[in-house]
């Protein structure tokens, strides 16, 4: 330690003992204030830019540690000596601005200081749950996991989730996965309000509801010594953790892995954040580039905010949020479930239910994949929702909210179906489309004799204007251009030779689609002359495969007075075609015949659900039962 820094640590040390003799200063509270100093204390002279939240978090002369976050930042647990009764207690406080916090609340239905391990308090990522480690009872071990869900404004009696999650042993710091599937946490050899020893860390796997699996522990090279405190991040696939392993900067440092296909990856420090003292007891918000903390100020502990550098941060996330309504008023939360699909292998990616108390639903998806998304209701009679969300490429995390209404089923009521891909300027579906075509299968099932019309449509419709008998899937469109006679024109017949093979009178290239007949006059810029120089536009850049189309020049002759100018669109309608398609693979699925019927629109449509990657789609229409 630097003189400077051991000047300040045993003139706040006096301080300490000072309190201990004070009567103003309870022993319980100066306890763990001597417990957390070696935490905080290097924080103060870290060089890492921190921001201290508000003083109605941060109460002057008093202290606040231990800082939880919900996933979207906007919810708070932390500890404090800020309370009428001795020893640090749990509030809960959220955001009412950017950067102004409302006056935090006791949470009584929680408190229980005397025997909750300070420190272990977890929000969830959707902020309606809080785990943590106490030896209330009735309990399985000396301190075992418990867990509370938030209702509005008040949070439920604390539960303990029993065996194999708890044990005889000591469980401790636990935090649940975004996706609430996993929960990680630490079992100890010993611990008590404030201590713990030969810690190593586990996760456990959702079964049901109420049940938890076997727990497991983490690979050897991740528990090398004595680990504590384990933090999944929202992408589900970063674990932060504090370690007394060798090779540290001090006491406990903490340490991050990541999940990959062969499994968690070896442990790097943290080294932005990390000190020669005990480094703990930290919380990233799924944005994934803040973290809160515990800090000096004045002699006191309060919480602070930094920026994670950008080679330590999470994976990029989606947090998708919103609420679920029914249009005729029923419940929807005892009926619908949100689920996500990878559509790369068609696996469920996360599944969660509506809250009771609000409808309401979170998910966090990390980037990298595409993502089916849909509400769909368990129990039948009303119609589902779903839409496909890209995230191979994100710059940066965000918050996007999905407001869903689901009608009941009912003739002529439509589904579109967002999801349903086709390969491009074809009728053939993608591997893509899989998931919602499971999702059609599944919705006939739960609503026996339910007829569909199966509906495509696409944003425009197309025709040549020279009309054929063998229009392709890509249209060739003829447009005309009438120019005068003039000698300077005689330079076209080598060009047009040199462009193609020879003795071809054949060109073609590439342009927007028109289909008019049009006139040098009333469109001057389609072509560009020059003094004596003719040009056509636009360049041949593509002339090779526009050529194998087989368009003709009219005449190889200078004598004419017409030039042919042929440009294409690659748009057609194709959608009865893709109705059939999607109808044939439903019915190989299994679906009987006589429930479907198949129809391509065109461009007849009411409300244009065409996209920037697509200007097809697809809606199912209820046409009566049978």
């Amino acid at each position: 330690m630097k003189r400077q820094e051991a000047v300040r640590f045993a003139t706040l040390y006096n301080l300490f003992i000072f309190d201990l003799g004070s009567n103003h200063f309870s022993m319980h509270k100066s306890f763990i204030l001597l417990s957390v100093f070696w935490l905080s204390f290097h924080l103060a002279q870290s060089q890492t830019p921190k921001k201290r939240l508000p003083q109605n978090i941060n109460v002057p002369t008093h202290s606040q540690i231990f800082p939880t976050l919900s996933g979207d930042g906007n919810q708070m647990i932390y500890l404090t000596d800020y309370t009428n009764s001795e020893g640090f207690e749990p509030k809960y406080s959220y955001k009412t601005g950017t950067e102004t916090w409302a006056d935090p609340e006791s949470i009584e239905s929680i408190n229980r200081p005397n025997l909750d391990h300070a420190g272990s308090f977890c929000l969830s990522y959707d902020g309606n749950f809080v785990v943590f480690s106490s030896r209330r009872s009735p309990g399985i071990g000396n301190y075992d996991i418990w867990i509370s869900e938030k209702k509005g404004n008040y949070w439920t009696t604390p539960q303990n989730p029993g065996k194999p999650l708890n044990s005889p042993s000591n469980e401790g710091n636990p935090s649940l996965s975004p996706d609430g599937k996993s929960i990680y946490f630490m079992r100890c050899k010993s611990m008590d309000k404030m201590n713990k020893s030969e810690c190593h860390i586990l996760v456990s796997h959702r079964i049901s509801a109420t049940r938890w699996s076997e727990p497991e522990v983490l690979p050897d090279y991740i528990n090398v010594s004595h680990e504590t405190t384990p933090r999944i991040q929202a992408d589900n696939q970063t674990l932060v953790f504090a370690s007394g392993r060798s090779g540290g900067k001090g006491k406990l440092d903490l340490y991050q892995t990541r999940l990959s296909e062969s499994g968690w990856t070896k442990p790097t420090a943290l080294d932005f954040i990390n000190t020669d003292q005990n480094d703990e007891y930290i919380s990233i918000p799924a944005r994934g580039d803040i973290i809160y903390f515990t800090g000096m100020y004045r002699d006191k502990y309060n919480i602070f905010k930094a920026m994670i550098p950008e080679t330590n941060r999470p994976k990029k996330v989606l947090m998708l949020t919103g609420e679920v309504a029914y249009r005729d008023n029923q419940n929807p939360s005892e009926d619908v479930m949100i689920q996500a699909f990878d559509v790369a292998t068609g696996e469920v990616f996360t599944t969660t239910k509506l809250r009771q108390t609000d409808n309401s639903y979170t998910i966090f998806l990390p980037e990298g994949a595409v993502y089916d998304v849909s509400a769909f209701p368990q129990k039948g009679g009303h119609a589902y929702q779903s839409q496909m969300y890209d995230l191979t490429a994100m710059p940066i995390s965000r918050k996007e909210e999905w407001e869903i209404e689901l009608d009941a089923i009912r003739p002529g009521l439509t589904i579109p179906l967002s999801t349903i891909r086709y390969e491009n300027y074809s009728a053939t579906l993608t591997d893509a489309s899989n998931v919602e075509i499971q999702r059609i299968i599944g919705f006939l099932k739960k609503n026996p004799g339910t007829k569909l019309e199966i509906g495509a449509f696409i944003d425009q419709v197309y025709s040549d204007s020279i009309q054929t008998n063998d229009l392709t899937e890509v249209i060739a469109d003829t447009l005309f251009f009438e120019v005068e006679k003039d000698d300077t024109l005689a330079m076209e017949k080598t060009y047009f030779n040199d462009s193609l093979d020879a003795g071809q009178e054949d060109f073609l290239f590439e342009g927007d689609s028109l289909s008019e007949v049009l006139t040098e006059k009333n469109h001057p810029d389609s072509m560009d002359f020059e003094g004596n120089n003719f040009t056509f536009e636009p360049e041949l850049s593509q002339r090779d495969s526009l050529y194998s189309m087989g368009f003709q020049l009219l005449s190889d002759t200078l004598n004419v007075e017409t030039f042919i100018k042929i440009k294409y669109t690659y748009h057609n309608d194709r959608t009865q075609k893709q109705a059939d398609a999607l109808m044939q693979k439903l019915i190989e699925s299994g679906v009987p015949a006589n429930l479907l019927e198949a129809k391509g629109y065109g461009d007849n449509w009411t409300t244009d659900r065409a996209s920037e990657e697509r200007n097809y789609w697809i809606e199912l229409k209820v046409v009566g039962d049978l």
